[in-house]
């Protein structure tokens, strides 16, 4: 892997160089194309990734073939369906390119095989389960605490700049509004 990318891993991921150098030699950089599967239901979740570059999303079928958004998630979040990657279950869900992304992929046993080598790796993972713990819970509460409004605003402080880029009945599904009170919501914030 060449220096730019190692370079890129270990400023988006925050390790040092020569930690980032050892995650890249055990992963891999995955281009995937706009609307294209990363992960589906059913299939092998034994690798998690983190978003160099774009927008992803986690999504279900519902019994009327209608796609529910988990999560959407962009530059610099890890993506995966983390449960099943620990529990070696079968994907329970599906995870999609909204624009063209970027990804830094690793699987679970290269990262167990670091952390036998060196503590810094259990640490590391650590910090990823951590990490989608935390996303969970704040995802909960946005649903539980926040109106519709205050979501859109959260999702806007993430990443402004790529929810330009995704639909907006994919944001809309995200926030468990129809497209028609996004459409409300964006003009209420836009006087």
């Amino acid at each position: 892997m060449n220096q730019d990318y190692v370079r890129r891993i270990q400023e988006n991921i925050s390790i040092p160089y020569d930690k980032a150098l050892i995650l890249s030699e055990n992963g891999e950089i995955v281009k995937i194309k706009k609307n294209e599967n990363w992960l589906s239901e059913g299939g092998e979740a034994n690798k998690l990734a983190f978003i160099i570059q774009g927008a992803m999303r986690s999504y279900v079928m519902n019994e009327k073939g209608e796609e529910i958004n988990l999560l959407l998630q962009v530059n610099q979040d890890f993506i995966g369906d983390y449960e099943s990657c620990i529990s070696g279950k079968k994907a329970s869900f599906y995870i999609k390119a909204l624009i063209d992304t970027e990804l830094f992929v690793i699987s679970k046993k290269s990262i167990d095989q670091l952390g036998c080598q060196d503590a810094f790796w259990i640490d590391f993972k650590t910090k990823m389960s951590d990490y989608a713990f935390l996303e969970a819970k704040r995802r909960i509460e946005d649903l539980l605490l926040f109106t519709p409004e205050e979501r859109y605003l959260n999702l806007v402080k993430k990443s402004q700049e790529v929810l330009q880029k995704i639909p907006q009945k994919y944001i809309s599904t995200y926030l468990g509004i129809t497209p028609q009170s996004l459409s409300r919501i964006r003009k209420r914030i836009m006087k």
